[in-house]
C-alpha cells in the first residue's frame, strides 16, 4: 500500500507538471506532435507493406506445418498459419474447425458389402437374420463402425431401445465417416438423443445432448456445414436452450473454407494466385495459392494496434483501424493514413497518447483490478485442489473400510468351519447327535460363505454392466413365500420370527409378475438380513405384500434402530453405511442396499424406504405387474 500511494503520488506530481507544460507549449507541442506522428505513420505504413511482402514469400517456401523457423520467423507472433490440400487441412497452432469445407473421404469399394443385409431389413424385414449377416462385418475394420450403426437401428425397429442404446454407445468414439460424410460418433450421440426423447428419459436426454453440443462447439467431428447446422439445430429438439455456436471458431471456420471456395476457383482456372485482407475483427489474411495447395498466415485479431516493425515500440501514439467511410476521431491530434499501397481497404488513424494524461492511471487500474482477479482465480483453483483430495481420501476411507467389513464377514464363517472341521478331523466328537448338528453347522456357514461370495461377484457384474438376468413370470406372492421358507431357518437361529401377510389366497388371482426369480429373492434375504442385523431389540420382522394399481408391492419393516433422514439417500450408494450401525459395531459390507436397488431397477422397479430413528425401517420393493394374458413360468433373457 505504501508503494500504491507512492505511484500514485508521483504519477499525479508528473500529471500536474504535464499540464503546466502543455499550458505553456500548447501551440509549439501541436505542430511539433503533428509532424512527428505524421512520420510514424508513414513508416508504419510503409513497414506494414514490407511486412506483407515478407508474408507471401513465406507462404510460397510453406509446404509443411508446423513451419520451418527461417519461415515462422517472418510471421508475426501469435499468428495462425492455415496451409488447405486436397486431402487434409493443417493449422499451426492448432484451432477448432466446426466443420470442413468438402465432405470427409468415405472407403471405396465397402458399401456393397451391406446389399444382403439391407434386402433383409428394407425389403424382407428380417431383422434377425439381417443383424446376423452384418455381424461379421464388424470384424472387419473398413465395415465395422457401419455394421454397428446398422445393427442398433434394427434393434431400435424391433423393439429393443436398451439394446440399441447399448450397440449405439460403443460407436460414440468413432472418428471414421460414413458415405454422407458424417461422423460415425455423431449419428451415434444423435440416434442416442432420438431413442431417449422416445423413452421419455429427460434426464439422460439433457446429458446426453449437452456432450452432442460439446463435440460439435469443439470440432470432434469432421462434416460440412449443411450437417453442422442440422445436427446443431437438432439441439433444440433434445430440450437445451439454443445458442449460437461459438464465434471465434465459427469466424475461423468461415475463414478456412472461403480460402478452400478460393483455391477450388482458381484450380478451375488453372491459375494461381495470392491476395491480403482484413478481416471484419481487424485481423489480417494473407494467402498464396498453387495447384496442389493453398497456404494462408492470419493475424491476431486487431494486430494492427500493437504495430508493426519497430514502431510497435512507440510508447507515444496509438492508432485503429478504420473501415472504409467510418468517421475520424473528433478528439485530441490525429492523423490518418490511406492502406491503399499496403493493397488493403481501409486506412488507419494514428492517436497521440499524451492527449489522455489518465491512460496510465487507467491501466494501473486494470492491473490491480488483473491481480485482483488473478487472486480470486488462485484461491478458487485451490479450494477446488481442496475438494477434489478430500473426495479422493473419503472414497479411499470407504474402499478401506469395505475391505475390512468383507474380511470380518469371511472371518466369522471361515473361523467355524475350521474349527469343527478340526474337531470331525480328529475324532474329537464321538457323539453321534452332535456329529450330525455339526455336519448341519458345517453346511449352514457353507452356505453363507457361498451367498458372500456371489453377492460380491453379482455385485462386480452389476457395477460393470455384466450382470444378465433372465425374466420370467412368477406370482410375486408365491415367489416371496418361497423366500421366507428358505429363510426362516437362518431367522430362527438368530431368535428371530418373520410375520408375513400378503393381499392373496382365496379368491384372489395370481400376482404376475416377471422378474428374475433368483436376483429376486436376493433381494428380498438382503433386506431380511438387515432387519435382523439392525433390530437388536424388537424380534419380529413383517413382511407384507399388496397391490397398488398395476403395481405389486413387497415390504420388510422392522422396529430397529432407523436411518436418518439425512442419510436415507446415501446409504443406496455402495460402500455406504449408516453412522447408527458403525457406532454400534454392526459389521456389514456396504453394498447389499446398492445391490437391491440395481436389481429392481434391472426389473423396472424401484425402491422406497420411510423410517425414523429409534422407530424403525420399512423398505419397499415397487415392481410393475405383468401384461394381462402372461401366466407364472413364461421365460426370456434380458440385460
Amino acid at each position: 500500500m505504501v508503494l500504491l500511494t507512492a505511484v500514485v503520488c508521483l504519477a499525479g506530481w508528473q500529471v500536474w507538471l504535464t499540464a503546466r507544460l502543455l499550458d505553456q507549449d500548447s501551440n509549439l507541442e501541436q505542430q511539433n506532435a503533428r509532424e512527428q506522428l505524421g512520420q510514424i505513420a508513414d513508416l508504419t505504413v510503409a513497414q506494414l507493406s514490407g511486412s506483407l511482402g515478407d508474408w507471401e514469400l513465406g507462404l510460397r517456401d510453406l509446404n509443411v506445418l508446423p513451419p520451418l523457423s527461417s519461415v515462422a520467423s517472418r510471421f508475426p507472433p501469435k499468428a495462425t498459419t492455415i496451409l488447405v490440400r486436397e486431402e487434409r487441412i493443417e493449422v499451426f497452432p492448432s484451432r477448432t474447425l466446426l466443420y470442413v469445407p468438402a465432405n470427409p473421404s468415405f472407403p471405396a469399394g465397402v458399401a456393397h458389402e451391406f446389399d444382403p443385409a439391407e434386402d433383409l431389413e428394407f425389403r424382407e424385414q428380417q431383422y434377425d437374420r439381417a443383424i446376423r449377416a452384418l455381424r461379421p462385418l464388424i470384424l472387419k475394420s473398413s465395415t465395422r463402425p457401419e455394421a454397428i450403426l446398422r445393427i442398433a437401428r434394427i434393434e431400435n425397429k424391433q423393439g429393443h431401445p436398451e439394446a440399441a442404446l447399448a450397440t449405439y454407445k460403443t460407436l460414440v468414439g468413432e472418428a471414421s465417416v460414413n458415405s454422407e460424410g458424417t461422423s460415425y460418433g455423431l449419428l451415434a450421440v444423435s440416434a442416442i438423443c432420438r431413442i431417449l426423447v422416445q423413452l421419455g428419459r429427460r434426464q439422460e436426454l439433457v446429458s446426453e445432448a449437452e456432450l452432442m453440443q460439446g463435440g460439435l462447439s469443439e470440432g470432434r467431428w469432421k462434416m460440412n456445414r449443411e450437417v453442422f447446422d442440422y445436427h446443431w439445430s437438432e439441439l433444440a429438439r433434445f430440450g437445451l436452450q439454443i445458442v449460437s455456436p461459438p464465434q471465434a471458431s465459427l469466424e475461423f471456420t468461415n475463414v478456412v473454407n472461403d480460402l478452400y471456395r478460393r483455391w477450388q476457383a482458381g484450380r478451375s482456372q488453372g491459375q494461381n494466385s495470392s491476395g491480403r485482407e482484413l478481416e471484419p475483427d481487424g485481423a489480417i489474411l494473407v494467402w498464396n495459392s498453387t495447384a496442389d495447395r493453398i497456404s494462408a498466415m492470419l493475424t491476431p485479431p486487431n494486430w494492427l494496434s500493437s504495430g508493426p516493425g519497430q514502431v510497435r515500440n512507440s510508447g507515444e501514439v496509438r492508432w485503429r483501424l478504420l473501415a472504409s467511410g467510418a468517421p475520424n476521431s473528433n478528439t485530441g491530434l490525429v492523423v490518418t493514413r490511406s492502406l491503399a499501397d499496403a493493397r488493403l481497404q481501409g486506412r488507419l488513424e494514428f492517436t497521440s497518447r499524451q492527449s489522455n494524461p489518465w491512460a496510465a492511471s487507467r491501466r494501473s487500474t486494470l492491473l490491480i483490478a488483473g491481480a485482483a482477479l488473478m487472486l480470486v482465480v488462485v484461491l478458487g483453483s485451490s479450494y477446488v485442489v481442496y475438494r477434489a483430495i478430500n473426495r479422493e481420501l473419503r472414497v479411499a476411507q470407504l474402499q478401506s473400510d469395505f475391505v475390512g467389513a468383507v474380511s470380518h464377514e469371511f472371518r466369522s464363517p471361515l473361523t467355524t468351519l475350521r474349527t469343527i472341521t478340526e474337531l470331525l478331523a480328529q475324532n474329537r466328537i464321538t457323539d453321534e447327535s452332535r456329529r450330525q448338528q455339526s455336519y448341519g453347522y458345517l453346511e449352514r456357514e457353507t452356505t453363507r460363505l457361498h451367498r458372500l461370495v456371489e453377492d460380491l461377484l453379482d455385485f462386480g457384474r452389476m457395477e460393470s454392466g455384466r450382470k444378465q438376468y433372465r425374466a420370467a413370470a412368477h406370482d410375486a406372492f408365491e415367489l416371496v413365500r418361497g423366500t421366507l421358507t428358505e429363510f426362516a431357518e437362518q431367522a430362527t437361529a438368530n431368535g428371530f420370527r418373520i410375520e408375513p401377510e400378503f393381499a392373496s389366497g382365496n379368491g384372489y388371482p395370481p400376482v404376475t409378475i416377471r422378474v428374475d426369480e433368483e436376483a429376486l429373492r436376493r433381494a428380498v434375504r438382503n433386506l431380511l438380513d438387515n432387519a435382523m442385523k439392525y433390530s437388536p431389540d424388537c424380534r419380529t420382522i413383517w413382511v407384507n405384500g399388496s397391490i397398488e394399481g398395476d403395481k405389486v408391492c413387497i415390504s420388510v419393516r422392522d422396529q430397529g434402530m432407523g436411518i436418518d433422514a439425512d442419510e436415507q439417500q446415501a446409504i443406496f450408494q455402495k460402500f455406504v453405511r449408516g453412522n447408527a450401525a458403525k457406532q454400534s459395531g454392526i459389521k456389514g459390507t456396504g453394498i447389499g442396499l446398492a445391490m437391491v436397488r440395481q436389481i429392481v431397477e434391472a426389473m423396472h422397479g424401484e425402491i422406497r424406504l420411510k423410517s425414523e430413528v429409534g422407530v424403525g425401517s420399512t423398505f419397499t420393493l415397487v415392481l410393475p405387474l405383468a401384461k394381462n394374458g402372461e401366466e407364472p413360468h413364461g421365460e426370456d433373457p434380458c440385460g
